[in-house]
């Protein structure tokens, strides 16, 4: 019970957190997580709910997914493009980054050297997760992002190796850099080769399975969700190679065998994609509560302690944290001098601040040993914990602080009021479609409706103030014509009878305009002055037949309306609310049961008729494409849970 108050309690707080950065967007999401997971740890009452993961169950349940995940959305050819580049961020910069801060913590702060290359290791590897979520609507340059990310997934592997060396040299004493190296490329290199054996393994099931008509969705989707957990932990603690690198290898292959087989399972790899966003932002979310509440345990270490001890090891954490942002940023120069590289100093700055640190790091430092091999306790644990709470602490906050003063905010692919406009014009469109098919007034308003919908809770749809002014053009309209009909004997006495009785209830007795005054008068006329209204004729003139009377001279009214109106000067919002207001007005005139069916053979037919819209758009070039794409998925998606829903006849 208390393991699911724990969940539930993360849920929650992944909830807020995610409400409060759609009102303050400026704080970044990661740092709404992580504040929600220091008062989830730091509240009398729920902190005893708390889930502390073991470091090697959450570097396999939540980061080789995670890591998966990321790894799938990379292409291989940019891999192959920047293979060396790949080679010289994530193995020579964090290599030789360790080499400076261990020296620093050696000679600087006095530590021992396997120690200072313990924190070293654990400092060093940068967060693909956490970058994104501080940089996210900020204007990053193409190369640089590019960098960033593709250092984030491979450089974990290094530092997991490093901190294996520190350990074994931290309980027996020796440190061979041959072995070290080694071990690093055997880790290394092995876990290239697991990840491509489970790739191919991986990718030959999955059409294998296709091919013969075992495609049930809920097994595929979990044979797709366990495999980077199981390829981990083979590789891990089976193989005794990196893990990490294993399904960021598997991942980039189900990329490859995902663009050429997409149309193969289009259901499934559309589903299993949405899934994937859905669960990457999930494990996301626990990551950085997590790394919340295991601040606040961090601290608790220290709560007794001299306020000279703790401040001492944060003034550590903060020169470690220069000095690594430094290194990152003559690197780069140096990099970007001996290949020619136009980047600025501008851009090499961006990318030494932009080494985001997160979750592995807090992984790597709890994975950190209580005692050593000979018995004797690591005392120094704690303040390691310490130092590498605090350098991922500033790592998350001076981009926050730097980058928005340094870069723009991302230009949105196309303007709101853009969108609004062919928006409502598509949905026009298609309310315009239905408004001239052959069918009853009930469905077309149904129909309509649920067209209408589509323009969501927003200021987009359409309001009091709209509809009112909708009915009383509609009003004024239908009286006109059949003022009109009446003056020329061109509409029969029960049809003349029951469109006043109508318009009465709806308009209102007392709200006569000079065309109800002149209905009324004909209706006076025919009653006492020609008295050609009586019982019998009434009787033999059907009900049906008025209505029908009253829908002709209604649409021809309003049809005429409409293509008079000038196209310059068209207010789609007003057409939308105009046309519902009269296929509501007929539906309560015919008063029949709808055809659900037909309802949804026209909705149907509706949506393509928005999707011709879009088409002839993208034809014309007057909207922008990725405005158009917004639009056609909507639209697509509205069409497939329609065709999900069909009714049974």
């Amino acid at each position: 019970m208390a393991t699911f108050y724990a969940l539930a309690y993360v849920c929650l707080t992944i909830i807020i957190a995610n409400f409060l950065t759609q009102a303050f967007p400026k704080m970044p999401q990661a740092l709404w997580q992580i504040i929600g997971g220091i008062l989830l740890a730091s509240l009398p009452v729920i902190n005893k709910f708390v889930i502390m993961l073991d470091p090697e169950w959450f570097m396999m349940l939540v980061i080789a997914p995670l890591l998966f995940y990321e790894g799938q959305r990379t292409q291989a050819k940019l891999i192959s493009k920047h293979f060396r580049s790949i080679i010289e961020l994530a193995g020579v910069l964090a290599v030789l980054t360790v080499v400076v801060l261990m020296t620093f913590g050696h000679f600087a702060i006095g530590w021992a050297l396997p120690f200072a290359l313990a924190l070293a290791a654990i400092v060093t590897p940068t967060d693909a997760t956490a970058l994104e979520s501080v940089t996210n609507g900020l204007d990053m340059p193409k190369n640089i992002k590019r960098s960033l990310s593709l250092e984030s997934l491979f450089n974990d592997a290094t530092g997991l190796v490093i901190l294996e060396l520190a350990i074994l040299w931290m309980n027996t004493g020796k440190f061979s850099f041959v072995h070290g190296f080694g071990q690093f490329l055997i880790v290394a290199i092995g876990g290239v080769v697991a990840g491509g054996v489970a790739g191919f393994i991986y990718i030959y099931l999955r059409q294998h399975l296709l091919k013969g008509e075992f495609d049930d969705t809920v097994a595929h989707v979990l044979i797709y969700f366990i495999a980077p957990i199981i390829v981990f932990g083979i590789s891990e603690h089976v193989l005794g190679v990196s893990g990490i690198i294993a399904v960021v290898v598997m991942g980039v292959m189900s990329n490859i065998e995902q663009q050429q087989t997409q149309f193969m399972a289009p259901k499934l790899n559309h589903l299993t994609l949405q899934l994937t966003d859905i669960i990457a932002q999930l494990l996301n979310g626990l990551v950085f509560v997590l790394l919340g509440t295991s601040l606040v345990k961090v601290a608790k270490e220290y709560i007794l302690q001299p306020v000279r001890t703790w401040l001492t090891l944060i003034g550590m954490g903060l020169a470690l944290y220069i000095v690594m942002t430094v290194f990152r940023y003559l690197a780069r120069r140096y990099s970007d001098r001996r290949s020619n590289d136009p980047n600025t100093k501008m851009d090499s700055f961006v990318f030494s601040i932009g080494g985001v640190h997160g979750a592995v790091t807090m992984s790597m430092a709890f994975s950190l040993p209580f005692t050593l091999s000979h018995g004797v306790a690591f005392t120094e644990r704690n303040d390691l914990l310490l130092v590498a709470s605090t350098v991922i602490i500033l790592s998350l906050l001076v981009p926050v602080i730097l980058l928005p003063k340094l870069l723009k905010r991302s230009a949105p692919s196309f303007e709101e009021s853009a969108y609004v406009q062919v928006h409502t014009s598509m949905v026009n469109a298609a309310i315009a479609y239905v408004s001239d098919v052959e069918t009853s007034q009930n469905t077309k308003h149904e129909v309509m409706k649920q067209l209408q919908d589509q323009l969501g809770y927003s200021d987009l749809q359409i309001n009091k103030s709209e509809r009112k002014q909708a009915y009383r053009t509609l009003f004024e309209v239908a009286d006109n014509a059949m003022a009109k009909a009446t003056e020329n004997s061109a509409v029969s006495d029960q049809a003349l009878m029951l469109y006043n009785r109508m318009q009465s209830l709806q308009n209102g007795f007392g709200k006569i305009g000079k065309h109800r005054f002149k209905i009324w008068q004909g209706l006076i006329k025919r009653l006492f002055i020609y008295k050609s209204i009586n019982n019998q004729k009434l009787r033999a003139y059907s009900h049906s037949q008025a209505v029908e009377e009253v829908i002709n001279i209604m649409n021809t009214a309003m049809t005429d309306y409409i293509q008079q109106l000038p196209k310059e000067t068209d207010n789609p919002r007003q057409l939308i609310a105009l046309r519902n207001a009269y296929t509501q007005q007929q539906a309560m005139l015919q008063n029949q049961k709808s055809n659900s069916s037909d309802q949804q053979r026209i909705l149907l037919e509706a949506f393509q008729a928005e999707l011709t819209y879009i088409q002839e758009q993208r034809a014309s070039g007057d909207s922008n494409p990725s405005l158009l794409k917004t639009l056609y998925d909507e639209v697509i998606n509205a069409e497939a849970i329609t065709l999900a829903n069909s009714v049974e006849e």
